[in-house]
C-alpha cells in the first residue's frame, strides 16, 4: 500500500512537464471483461492525468483473448467502430491522435498475411493487399527514415504536426501498455515498466545506447543504420556505441538494439528509466509460438519499451524500429511518436510500454489561476501563467478543456457553470510550443459546481 501511495503522489509531481503528444490526445482502451485490464488502464490514466472520458471499455468476442487473434470484421465491429463512435459521442474526436490498449487484448488480426492489432488500428481496418504486407511495400506516411536504398532521412515531427499536414489521411498510431498472457509479463512487471516511463519524463538521462551486432541476418537487417544513429545522437549529446559485445553487467543502458533469435536480457546490469530494447527476430511478439526469446524478456529485465512482430515478417528492416528511434526520442518526441517515426511498414509490429514516456521533454510548467476553492454556482474566469526553464522558449495557442472536452481555444475563457452538472469537474489548460517537434505543457485543476 505504501508503494502504491508513493506512485500516486510522485505522479502528480512528474507528469505535468512538456510533452510532444499530450495525455488529452491519447485514447485508452480496456477489455471490459477483464478486471485486470480495466484496473491497469485506470491506474495508467491516473499516473498520466489522461481525462476520464478518454477511457473506452471494449467488449471482445469470446475466445479472441485466449487465442490472441481476432478476425478483421470482428476487429472493425468490436474494437474500431465502438471506439471511434465513443470519441464522437463524447466530443473528443477532434483531438485524439493515438490509442493505448491495456492488457488482455488479442495481439494479431487474422488475415491471409497476418497483421498485429496495432497494424490494423494504424490503417483503421483498411488493410493493403496481401503482397504489400508481405514485402513491406506499404509505407507509413509518418516514417522519417532512414531509407536503405536512398539514405533519406526526414526531420522529426510530432503527431500534432503530422495530423495538420495529412488531414483525413492521418493514420491511427497505437501501442499496448503490456502483455500478461502466456510467455508475457506479470501485471507487476507491466506496472513497473509504465512507472519507469513516468519517472523518465524530462530527466535528460545520461547513459549509453548499445547498438549490438551479432553477425546473423537479424542483425544485418539494420546494422547499416548504426553508424548514422551514433553520429546523430552525438549531436544531441547522447552517447551510443556500435559493438559486437552484448552489454552484460552494464548499468547505464539507455537503449539496446540487436538482432538475435535468443537473448539473455537478464544479464544487463540495469536499464535507465525510459529505455527501449528489442532484438529483431521473427517471433518476439508471437506469444502463441513457443520458440525464440519474447519481447517480454526486456520488460522483465527493466526496460520501459520494447517491440516485436506477431507473425513471421522476414528480415525486412522496414517492419521494425530503425536505430533512428533513439534520435527522435532525444529530440523530445514521446515513445509512441519515436516508434512510428522509425517504422516504415508498421503492420505486423507489437509495441509494449508507456506511449507517453518522454525522457527528453522540456521541463516547463503552466499554472491555472482563478479556479474557485469553494463550490460555485456562477460562471468564473480563469487564466494561465507559464514557468519556463528557458525564457526564450515560446508557447502559444492555448486550449482549455472541461472534463476532457475542449471549451475554448486561444483565449482566457469564462467557465459557464450553468452548462455543468452538480459535483466535481476538471479544468485543463494546454499550451503548445512551435516547431516540428511541438512541445506542449499542461495543468489540471478541479472545481466543484453546487
Amino acid at each position: 500500500m505504501k508503494s502504491a501511495l508513493l506512485y500516486v503522489f510522485a505522479a502528480f509531481l512528474l507528469c505535468l512537464s512538456a510533452h510532444a503528444l499530450g495525455p488529452h490526445e491519447l485514447l485508452v482502451l480496456a477489455n471490459e471483461g477483464s478486471e485486470e485490464s480495466v484496473a491497469l488502464a485506470r491506474r495508467y490514466m491516473e499516473w498520466r492525468r489522461v481525462p476520464e472520458c478518454n477511457l473506452v471499455l471494449i467488449t471482445l468476442p469470446e475466445g479472441s483473448v485466449s487465442e490472441l487473434a481476432i478476425g478483421l470484421k470482428a476487429f472493425r465491429k468490436h474494437i474500431l467502430s465502438p471506439a471511434l463512435e465513443a470519441t464522437q459521442e463524447r466530443g473528443i474526436d477532434g483531438h485524439i491522435l493515438a490509442w493505448a490498449y491495456s492488457t488482455d487484448f488479442p495481439t494479431r488480426v487474422s488475415v491471409p498475411q497476418g497483421v498485429s492489432l496495432l497494424g490494423a488500428t494504424f490503417v483503421r481496418g483498411e488493410l493493403p493487399a496481401t503482397e504489400a504486407i508481405l514485402k513491406a511495400e506499404y509505407r507509413s506516411p509518418l516514417f522519417a527514415g532512414p531509407e536503405r536504398t536512398k539514405g533519406v532521412r526526414s526531420s522529426s515531427q510530432t503527431f500534432g504536426r503530422a495530423a495538420r499536414l495529412l488531414g483525413d489521411d492521418m493514420p491511427l498510431p497505437s501501442m499496448m501498455l503490456g502483455f500478461t498472457g502466456e510467455h508475457g509479463n506479470t501485471i507487476d512487471e507491466v506496472r513497473g515498466a509504465l512507472w519507469r516511463g513516468v519517472e523518465s519524463d524530462a530527466t535528460s538521462p545520461t547513459g549509453t545506447v548499445y547498438l549490438v551486432r551479432t553477425g546473423d541476418v537479424r542483425s544485418r537487417a539494420r546494422q547499416w543504420q548504426y553508424g548514422g544513429a551514433k553520429r546523430e545522437l552525438a549531436l544531441e549529446g547522447v552517447s551510443a556505441v556500435v559493438t559486437d559485445a552484448f552489454p552484460a553487467g552494464k548499468k547505464d543502458v539507455l537503449g539496446l538494439m540487436t538482432g538475435s533469435a535468443a537473448v539473455k536480457a537478464e544479464t544487463v546490469g540495469a536499464f535507465v528509466p525510459g529505455a527501449m530494447a528489442d532484438h529483431l527476430t521473427s517471433y518476439a511478439g508471437a506469444f502463441h509460438v513457443a520458440g525464440q526469446s519474447k519481447m517480454s524478456v526486456w520488460i522483465r529485465a527493466g526496460a520501459t519499451l520494447t517491440a516485436g512482430t506477431v507473425v513471421e515478417p522476414r528480415a525486412l528492416y522496414l517492419k521494425f524500429p530503425t536505430a533512428r528511434f533513439y534520435f527522435y526520442y532525444a529530440k523530445g518526441c514521446t515513445a509512441i511518436e519515436s516508434f512510428f517515426l522509425s517504422l516504415g511498414s508498421p503492420l505486423q509490429i507489437l509495441l509494449l510500454g508507456d506511449p507517453l514516456a518522454a525522457p527528453w521533454a522540456v521541463d516547463d510548467r503552466v499554472v491555472i489561476e482563478g479556479v474557485p476553492s469553494a463550490p460555485v454556482s456562477e460562471s468564473f474566469e480563469v487564466s494561465s501563467r507559464l514557468r519556463r526553464t528557458d525564457p526564450m522558449r515560446f508557447y502559444s495557442n492555448n486550449i482549455w478543456l472541461v472534463d476532457g472536452r475542449v471549451v475554448a481555444r486561444g483565449r482566457e475563457p469564462t467557465i459557464e457553470v450553468s452548462k455543468l452538472s452538480s459535483g466535481r469537474h476538471t479544468l485543463r489548460v494546454v499550451a503548445y510550443g512551435p516547431g516540428l517537434v511541438r512541445p506542449q505543457v499542461f495543468a489540471v485543476e478541479e472545481f466543484e459546481v453546487e
